[in-house]
C-alpha cells in the first residue's frame, strides 16, 4: 500500500540531503547573507555547532511576509521559470535551505529592511512557525540555529568530535570568505575570535589574511583568458606541498566546487616535482558563461558540470605548467630510479635495535686535508657499487652531497639522510617514552592560523611527547622553549616542522605507535630544516648515515643515496 508522507516526515528527508552536520547549516546561512547583499557578516558558534550557530549580516533584510514564507519548502526569490535555471548567479535558489534547517533544529529569525521602522521576529521548530511578531532589530538579518538534530537523535549521534566538527565549520567558512574579499567576516567559537577578516581589494590578500603570512611566499600567480573560460588564481610552489590537502579550492563564477577531474589537470604539471603522497596548494577562480555550467546536479551544490570540460582541463593544465616554468621550478635529482631495497619495518619488539655509538669529533677539522681521520673503512653493499673508503664530501645544489667512492660517485640526498639518522635516534627514545628536549637559549614565538593554533593546543601533550616544550601565547600564537634533539632553531625550519606535524595530526596518524611517531618527527625535523650544510657537516652526515642499520632508505620512503658507477657516468658523456 502506497501512502503520501506527512509534511513533517518529508521535510526531515529533505533535510538529510541538505543538512548533514553543523557545517552544512552554516554554509546555507552564509550563502543567504551574501545573496542579500551584506558586506559585513558575523558567525557565532557554540560547541562546534551542536548548541548554536548564529549568522548576523547587514544585508537587505526581509519583509514580515517573506520572513514567514522563507521557511516553506521551495520558497525562493531566485527562480520563476525553467529558463532561470540556465543562468543562476546567486547561491541559494532551491528554496530548501531554511525549511530543511528548521526541520531538524530550533530557528530564530530577526530581520528588518532599511525602509521599515520596526523589524520582525519568527521562531520555527519542526517545520512549524511557533512565534511571529514585530521586534526591534538592526537592518539586515540574524538567524540562530539551536539544538541541531535534537529531534533526530540517530543523526546527532553520528556527529564527530568537537574538534572535527569545528574543522568542518572552518572549512565551509573558508570556501565563502576566500571568494568574497570585499566582505568583512568574523568567526567566533565559544567566545573566542578565530577569524576577524577585514574587507580587502583582492583575493590574494584575503587568502593570506585567512591562511597566514607564510602563504604569501608560497603562492605563484596563474592567469589566462580565452573565449571559453577566464582563469585566475594561485598555485603553490612544489617545495611547499603537503600530505594533507587542506589548501585546495576551485571556484566557478564565485561558487566553490569540487572536481577530481580538474584536480588532475592541476597536478599533472607537478609530475616529478613532488614526492609521492604530497599535493600542491591551489586557489583557482574560473569564470564561464553561466549557461555553460550546471550547478544543480548535487543537493549541496558542491559539484558542477561544464559543457566544455575537456577543453577547460587542457587550458587549466597548460596555464599551471606555464606558471611553474616561469618560476623555474624543475625536477630534483631522482634517487628512486634505482630500485630500492626493501627492509622490514622496525618495531620495538622485532627490530633488535641497539643505539648507535656516540661520535666524538672536532667540528673545526678540515676534511679535505684529513680524509683518513673521519672514519674507519665500513664496506656497504649497494646496487651498482661499494663504498669502501670515504673521500672529501662536496655539497652541491640545495640538497645533495657528492662523495667519490670505489668505482663511482656516491650522491646523498641531505634531508632523506638526516631523516634516517634522526629516526634511529628518536625511535628508542619514543619507544621508552623518554623524548630528548633541548632547551632553546632564546624562546621562539610563532604565529599560527586559528585552526592550527587550536589543533596545537588540543595536542600539547602529544607535542610534549615528541620533544617540543611549547605554551600558548594568545592571539593565535605559541612560544617554544625547547625542541627535539638535533632540530635547527631557525624559526622557518621550526614553523615548517610544526606545520608538518599538524598535518599528520589532522590525518590521525600520530600518537599510537612509537615507530610511526618517530618517522613523523624525523621527517618534519629533517625536511623543515632548510639551512645549507657545510663541508664538515656533510662529511659527518655521510658517516652518521652509513652507521645506521638501514642506511639506504629514508623511513618515510625514498632512497637516501645512490651510486653512479663509472659506467653510468660514461654513458652521460
Amino acid at each position: 500500500m502506497i501512502n503520501v508522507l506527512p509534511g513533517n516526515i518529508a521535510n526531515l528527508i529533505a533535510a538529510g540531503e541538505v543538512v548533514n552536520r553543523p557545517a552544512s547549516a552554516l554554509k546555507e546561512l552564509l550563502e543567504n547573507s551574501i545573496d542579500a547583499g551584506a558586506d559585513d557578516i558575523s558567525v557565532v558558534v557554540e560547541d562546534s555547532g551542536r548548541t548554536s550557530i548564529r549568522v548576523v549580516d547587514n544585508g537587505s533584510g526581509m519583509s514580515p511576509e517573506d520572513a514567514k514564507l522563507c521557511f516553506e519548502r521551495h520558497a525562493t526569490s531566485k527562480i520563476s521559470t525553467a529558463e532561470d535555471l540556465e543562468s543562476i548567479i546567486t547561491y541559494g535558489f532551491r528554496g530548501e535551505a531554511l525549511a530543511s534547517i528548521a526541520a531538524v533544529s530550533r530557528v530564530t529569525l530577526r530581520t528588518r529592511r532599511q525602509e521599515d521602522e520596526v523589524g520582525f521576529e519568527v521562531r520555527c521548530s519542526e517545520s512549524k512557525i511557533t512565534y511571529a511578531e514585530p521586534a526591534s532589530t538592526p537592518k539586515g538579518c540574524s538567524i540562530e540555529v539551536r539544538d541541531l538534530f535534537y529531534n533526530t537523535p540517530a543523526r546527532r549521534k553520528f556527529l564527530k568530535s568537537d574538534a572535527a566538527e569545528l574543522r568542518h565549520l572552518v572549512q565551509e567558512f573558508s570556501r565563502v570568505v576566500i571568494v568574497h574579499p570585499s566582505i568583512s567576516f568574523t568567526f567566533i567559537h565559544n567566545g573566542k575570535t578565530l577569524y576577524n577578516l577585514r574587507a580587502v581589494n583582492n583575493a590574494k590578500q584575503r587568502i593570506v589574511d585567512f591562511g597566514g603570512a607564510a602563504l604569501a611566499k608560497e603562492l605563484v600567480d596563474i592567469s589566462v583568458e580565452t573565449s571559453l573560460v577566464k582563469i585566475n588564481g594561485y598555485v603553490g610552489a612544489p617545495a611547499e606541498a603537503r600530505k594533507v590537502q587542506n589548501n585546495q579550492y576551485f571556484f566557478v563564477n564565485g561558487r566553490y566546487f569540487r572536481s577530481p577531474y580538474f584536480y588532475k589537470a592541476v597536478c599533472k604539471p607537478y609530475e616529478h616535482l613532488l614526492k609521492d603522497g604530497f599535493a600542491p596548494s591551489y586557489f583557482i577562480f574560473l569564470e564561464v558563461d553561466p549557461s555553460t555550467v550546471d550547478v544543480n546536479i548535487h543537493p549541496a551544490k558542491t559539484e558542477v558540470k561544464f559543457e566544455d570540460e575537456a577543453m577547460i582541463f587542457e587550458i587549466l593544465s597548460v596555464t599551471v605548467r606555464k606558471a611553474l616554468g616561469q618560476n623555474a621550478f624543475t625536477p630534483s635529482f631522482d634517487f628512486d630510479q634505482v630500485p630500492s631495497i626493501e627492509f622490514p619495518a622496525m618495531t620495538k619488539e622485532t627490530s633488535g635495535y641497539t643505539p648507535p655509538p656516540k661520535i666524538n669529533y672536532d667540528p673545526l677539522f678540515d676534511p679535505f686535508e684529513m680524509e683518513s681521520r673521519v672514519r674507519e673503512d665500513i664496506p656497504v653493499r649497494v646496487s651498482g657499487g661499494s663504498v669502501s673508503a670515504l673521500q672529501p664530501a662536496i655539497v652541491f645544489g640545495s640538497r645533495y652531497i657528492a662523495v667519490p667512492v670505489d668505482k663511482g660517485l656516491m650522491v646523498v640526498d641531505i634531508p632523506r639522510a638526516r631523516e634516517r639518522v634522526l629516526y634511529e635516534e628518536y625511535f628508542p627514545q619514543l619507544a621508552e617514552k623518554q623524548p630528548v628536549t633541548e632547551q632553546s637559549l632564546y624562546p621562539l614565538s610563532l604565529d599560527l592560523s586559528p585552526e592550527d593554533h587550536e589543533i596545537t593546543l588540543d595536542n600539547a601533550d602529544l607535542f610534549g611527547r615528541l620533544g617540543f616544550d611549547l605554551r600558548d601565547l594568545g592571539q593565535n600564537s605559541i612560544v617554544i622553549y625547547g625542541l627535539p634533539a638535533g632540530m635547527n632553531t631557525d624559526s622557518k625550519g621550526v614553523e615548517e616542522a610544526i606545520s608538518m606535524i599538524i598535518d599528520d595530526i589532522r590525518h590521525g596518524t600520530l600518537g599510537d605507535d612509537a615507530a610511526r611517531d618517530a618517522v613523523t618527527l624525523a621527517h618534519s625535523v629533517a625536511f623543515g630544516d632548510q639551512k645549507r650544510v657545510d663541508a664538515a657537516g656533510a662529511q659527518l652526515l655521510v658517516k652518521q648515515l652509513l652507521d645506521c642499520r638501514q642506511s639506504e632508505t629514508a623511513p618515510s620512503g625514498g632512497r637516501t643515496f645512490t651510486i653512479l658507477t663509472d659506467e653510468d657516468i660514461e654513458k652521460k658523456l
